[in-house]
């Protein structure tokens, strides 16, 4: 009898001598009466009877485990003499920001830095006043203060990675492109001789063209592309598929897509799936745009004069029953607009995007005491925010029936109101710092900046009879 709670650590390894036919599937009625009898009870079948309920049980634990907090907390020092601002993560690695402008590569599950370019980027604006054809010094501080508003930390202002390949962007305006290249690779192998040292260095590979005279607020990665949000309301999106090619031009001598926006572009998320990305605008909307073409369609005000959109993300529903929108804004408020999913394409109704109508409040409470400066999605259904009141907060959502209400249209018919979303905060993690800017999850953990000199590491995948705190 195989208990299945200690299969997640170790691999299953199985045999098998069944005589199987490539060409059959045994999960087809007709295909199983062609099969010897012993064929469904196979190890074959039998270890991928038995690794499907050793995940399903590892993703309930890690349900229960980020509903009741359970998540013991470590933290990985980056640097001795820098602060960090901004964090990216692809587990195990993940891509550093520093208030002294050092970009830093780091392998979390080792708890050991593989490269760092320390001074990559200005501290402060005033330091670029006196670079010809850059940022604005004006325009550099104006979107300081819409990003951070009184607590700037100074530093880096955005990264970005994926694989070996890291993007990050600063006051100075533009986006630096790095290559994490190890030690081993410097020397041939005939003239290693001895033991390589560990680590290795970033690489600088040039910078992206068509931004040097903005801040670029926000960088993300999909399969192909990279793209960067920018403070003058742009959007640009850049093939990186030949980065690793000497054959090929890169970086890329000019965007691939480029879109403009009402105002400027403060953060964005993007999602494959929907082939949609969404950006948080100055002027307080969220506005969506495709990933196919880069262009923006639609947008949606959501907070009062005066309030910016901060953060934004993109939020799968339980069981992959729809999308929502989610945007932060400086006032500490974070509104949860559904999409109008088209069930034929299974993208966005570019015609009636929002499932919302003029008069839905789609707030939700209670709201952070600060900025809303972060948002990530651990899985369906779930999503946290992190504001400058030092504090994460871990959400959940459900459709709940509404109440049998019947309503007249003009035309006289009555119409029945449908589900209605629920949206509630499960608990708070403290005792960040108040200039918490960043937090990335793989779904097992929850990587963040608020803590000095470190990266704090939330880990949800650990079985509960474990310590853990859900407070720093």
């Amino acid at each position: 009898c195989l208990a299945f709670s200690s299969l997640d650590d170790q691999p299953l390894v199985f045999n098998s001598n069944a005589n199987e036919d490539p060409l059959c599937d045994p999960g087809d009625i007709d295909c199983q009466a062609f099969l010897p009898k012993t064929y469904l009870h196979s190890d074959t079948t039998l270890a991928a009877e038995l690794k499907t309920r050793s995940n399903s049980i590892q993703n309930e634990r890690i349900d229960h485990n980020w509903r009741n907090a359970h998540c013991p907390t470590r933290f990985v020092k980056i640097s001795s003499s820098d602060w960090v601002r901004r964090v990216a993560m692809e587990w195990p690695l993940a891509v550093c920001g520093g208030a002294r402008g050092g970009v830093y590569l780091v392998n979390l599950e080792e708890d050991s830095i593989l490269g760092e370019a320390e001074g990559a980027h200005i501290v402060q604006v005033a330091q670029g006043s006196s670079n010809p054809g850059g940022v604005n010094t004006n325009t550099a501080k104006k979107a300081m203060e819409k990003l951070y508003g009184k607590l700037d930390g100074g530093g880096v202002v955005a990264v970005a990675i994926h694989g070996d390949l890291i993007a990050s962007s600063g006051r100075e305006g533009s986006v630096r492109l790095w290559k994490y290249v190890n030690f081993e690779s410097f020397l041939p192998p005939i003239q290693r001789g001895g033991e390589v040292e560990k680590g290795g260095k970033l690489m600088p590979l040039g910078s992206l063209p068509g931004l040097e005279k903005t801040i670029v607020t926000s960088l993300k990665f999909d399969s192909n592309h990279l793209w960067a949000a920018a403070y003058d309301g742009t959007v640009h999106a850049y093939n990186i598929t030949g980065y690793d090619d000497s054959n090929v031009q890169f970086p890329p001598r000019k965007p691939l897509f480029q879109t403009d926006f009402m105002d400027s572009v403060l953060d964005m998320q993007l999602c494959e799936e929907l082939k949609l990305g969404v950006c948080a605008t100055a002027d307080g909307s969220a506005a969506l745009f495709s990933l196919e073409d880069g262009q923006f369609f639609v947008g949606i005000m959501l907070f009062e004069q005066g309030v910016v959109a901060r953060s934004v993300s993109i939020l799968k529903h339980k069981n992959g029953a729809g999308y929502s929108v989610l945007c932060g804004g400086s006032d500490g408020v974070i509104h949860r607009i559904p999409l109008n999913i088209n069930p034929t394409t299974g993208r966005v109704d570019k015609e009636n995007p929002f499932a919302v109508s003029e008069t839905t409040d789609t707030s939700i409470k209670p709201k952070h005491t600060g900025p809303v400066m972060c948002m990530a999605s651990p899985c369906d259904d779930k999503f946290v925010t992190g504001g400058q009141d030092g504090a994460i907060r871990v959400w959940e959502c459900a459709e709940v029936q509404s109440e049998a209400k019947a309503e007249t249209d003009e035309s006289g018919e009555q119409q029945t109101n449908e589900q209605k979303l629920h949206t509630k905060c499960l608990y708070a993690l403290t005792g960040y710092k108040l200039w918490l800017g960043s937090a990335c999850t793989d779904g097992k953990r929850l990587v963040s900046d608020g803590g000095e000199n470190s990266v704090i590491i939330r880990d949800f995948s650990r079985q509960p009879g474990s310590s853990g705190k859900a407070s720093l």
